[in-house]
């Protein structure tokens, strides 16, 4: 079993087949599948095998992901990946070379994708501009399980049980089904699932609320499917098409008591009251439906085609607004519709034994819209936060359009097995528009005035450059620039526009980022390490709300960090263990201020530190503890606690993990979750993402996961 603290690697298939050798179907978080030169990132790999024994311990892939990626700030321990930052900064996650990431960041990227359905996850760290907008932070590209070779057919059986209150409604579970083969020509795969998720309780014992801000996925039901088809064109070509789908519905009879919020932060946590009547809860509904070609020989050159489509739909927790003004002071609900459809071509041309030249393209078009329900206030204040009774339906975000293009072009060259280059360039350009609409804030005027639909465009240009040196055998060393490009958050400002909301000067310049890194990754006999240290830089960060969104501000921000990991031992060694460490510190300056302060705790994390021992005797059965650290850090100015800025309190989480492997058919997975049943509030919690104790909700206690699997 590999450690989740994983090396740096070069580029490696991110999805093949026995029928036909055509290399990578998808490309990886690399996106060029050129090895002529070594990696100026540092990069992650978590294979399936790793995902497997993760999910034993971590009910979320965001989770999953914290323990295993240095640089990535820890998970919320809900359905959210709001705050969960890489090198403090963004991440763009690409499922099978299909970007997830929405202008309109609904924060629901990693939940929307079934850990089930997962091969393999490499995570790049480090700002990229080669596969465009997002990835100002790193890139997380997942690869779903590939099609062809011979019949397999696995069976996978779940269930799940919170042991510091062993109720009914702590008990939940999965069962998957996965076949993949070849008939004829054709390479297919089929994969579904349904998965209960339980009540969630903490190390007391007690029934931990949903979170009212960013939502929870406590007592719901979850479904997947997806498909692959596959076939190969001549001696070069393969031709490909997948279609994916994902909802999860929340069917929960509690909501978080609005009483907990009017104590002062900090004083309680969050607290369930039974009751709830709202007739539609949470909800998440993803389907992926995409087409590609590969020909490994077309003039030369290596040319991986990708088209896709996919739709979005998220619902999120009813919010009593009503002492928001440009939220049109209501109890309401919002939800929101996302459209994209895409294209993406990346070709491999190889210049010589020791060049090679990679170029390509992006085209993209985004739609999405966010309705908002509104609810009866009377009924809500006369249950105590309890009672829904939908009265109508508003405009929270017109409909929004986003048309992306980009080009890039990237060299590689091997000087020698001692030195190799790589640097490159790309061009992107983007538009918005929006129709005409009245915004909320001008719902209950006497003479409501509307906003003027209209379009805003962008384009830059991003560079690249980085060099690897391999002093000796085992031994790399790097440094590299890269820029990052990423678009604002236009609709976090359109749902807020007030009257005197001017397009032309509402802030909506690209973000455009300068990064440097430095690293060394090697191995010491049976010990193998990584560590780099890294500046990242923008003159014109993200869009800051005050105010509730009243206020509107850019900052310059600057963020510096370290990262280390080591692994002692190699495959078949009995006993391995390592650990990975992160440290970051971050720095902004507003438009209207002259000095430089911390950076919040959503951007930032505190120190993080993750460890692991694995004791595998045979290759029958192996044992693992693992443990997370996440420090303590103020984030207040001048004592003062406000959004983002609290003082956060130091955890340890330890976790357990055995698998045991009767037979080459069988596996069985015992692992529980918060070993030693600590009561902590994640990051997440103590900074009060809705401002109110409401949100500060702790972890699960000590959670037991058992897991068979059988291939037949």
């Amino acid at each position: 079993m590999a450690s989740f603290v994983a090396l740096a690697a070069s580029p490696v298939a991110a999805e093949q087949t026995s029928a036909v050798d055509v290399g990578e179907i998808v490309v990886t978080a690399q996106r060029t599948s050129s090895q002529v030169s070594a990696p100026t990132h540092q990069v992650t790999t978590l294979k399936r095998e790793e995902i497997e024994a993760g999910r034993a311990v971590s009910d979320t892939l965001s989770t999953l992901l914290a323990k295993a990626v240095p640089g990535l700030a820890d998970s919320s321990r809900t359905m959210t990946d709001y705050g969960q930052t890489l090198r403090g900064r963004g991440a763009l996650i690409l499922v099978d070379g299909v970007p997830y990431n929405t202008n309109r960041d609904s924060s629901r990227n990693l939940i929307s994708v079934d850990p089930s359905d997962i091969e393999r996850i490499e995570v790049l760290r480090g700002g990229s501009a080669i596969y465009g907008g997002g990835a100002t932070g790193g890139i997380i590209s997942i690869n779903t399980r590939p099609a062809g070779g011979p019949l397999r057919i696995e069976t996978t059986l779940s269930g799940v049980a919170a042991l510091s209150n062993l109720t009914g409604d702590g008990v939940g579970g999965r069962v998957q089904q996965f076949i993949s083969g070849r008939a004829g020509d054709v390479d297919f795969a089929l994969n579904g699932g349904y998965q209960r998720i339980a009540a969630g309780y903490d190390a007391h014992g007690d029934r931990r609320a949903p979170e009212p801000s960013q939502g929870d996925l406590i007592d719901s039901d979850a479904w997947s499917f997806g498909g692959k088809l596959g076939r190969r064109i001549g001696e070069t070509g393969y031709l490909r098409g997948s279609l994916g789908y994902y909802r999860a519905d929340q069917d929960t009879d509690y909501a978080a008591d609005p009483a907990v919020g009017r104590l002062p932060p900090g004083a309680a946590n969050a607290r369930p009251l039974k009751g709830l009547e709202l007739a539609e809860q949470n909800q998440v509904r993803n389907t992926i439906v995409t087409a590609g070609y590969t020909d490994r020989d077309i003039l030369g050159s290596r040319v991986d085609v990708l088209a896709y489509y996919r739709d979005l739909f998220v619902r999120f927790t009813p919010f009593d607004a009503r002492a928001i003004a440009n939220r049109g002071r209501n109890v309401d609900q919002v939800y929101q519709n996302t459209k994209t459809v895409g294209a993406r071509l990346t070709v491999d041309t190889p210049l010589g034994s020791n060049t090679s030249l990679s170029w390509g393209g992006d085209l993209g078009r985004e739609v999405s819209d966010m309705p908002l329900d509104v609810f009866d206030p009377a009924a809500y204040d006369a249950s105590g936060g309890l009672v829904f009774r939908r009265t109508g339906t508003l405009i929270f975000m017109p409909e929004l359009t986003t048309d992306t293009q980009g080009a890039f072009v990237q060299l590689q060259h091997r000087f020698s097995d001692l030195v190799s280059v790589q640097g490159g360039v790309r061009y992107d350009r983007a538009e918005a528009s929006f129709d005409t609409f009245t915004p909320l804030s001008q719902y209950r005027a006497p003479s409501p005035v509307q906003i003027q639909g209209g379009t805003i465009s962008f384009d830059g240009w991003t560079y690249n450059l980085g060099a690897a040196l391999t002093p000796v055998e085992g031994h790399e060393v790097y440094a590299a620039f890269s820029q990052g490009f990423q678009l604002p958050d236009i609709g976090l400002q359109l749902r807020g526009a007030n009257a005197g909301f001017n397009l032309a000067n509402s802030y909506l310049q690209p973000v455009k980022i300068d990064s440097y890194e430095a690293g060394w990754r090697g191995r010491i006999g049976p010990v193998a390490g990584t560590l780099a240290i890294f500046r990242t830089s923008s003159d014109l960060g993200d869009v800051q709300t005050f105010n509730n969104g009243l206020i509107l501000l850019r900052t310059a921000e600057r963020v510096d960090g370290v990262e280390a990991s080591f692994d002692v031992g190699q495959g078949g060694d009995a006993w391995r263990y390592g650990g990975g460490a992160t440290y970051l510190r971050g720095r902004e300056r507003l438009q209207t201020a002259t000095s430089w302060r911390n950076m919040t705790g959503y951007r930032i994390p505190p120190l993080k530190l993750t460890a692991y021992v694995q004791y595998a005797p045979t290759d029958r059965w192996d044992v693992r503890l693992q443990g997370l650290y996440s420090g303590e850090r103020d984030y207040r100015l001048d004592g003062v606690a406000s959004f983002g800025r609290r003082e956060v309190k130091s955890y340890a989480v330890v976790d357990l993990i055995a698998r045991y492997r009767p037979n080459d058919r069988d596996t069985v997975t015992v692992g529980v979750e918060n070993l030693l049943n600590t009561q902590y509030l994640p990051v997440y919690s103590q900074l009060l993402r809705s401002s109110t104790n409401t949100s500060r909700v702790p972890a699960n206690g000590a959670t037991l996961t058992v897991t068979f699997k059988r291939s037949w």
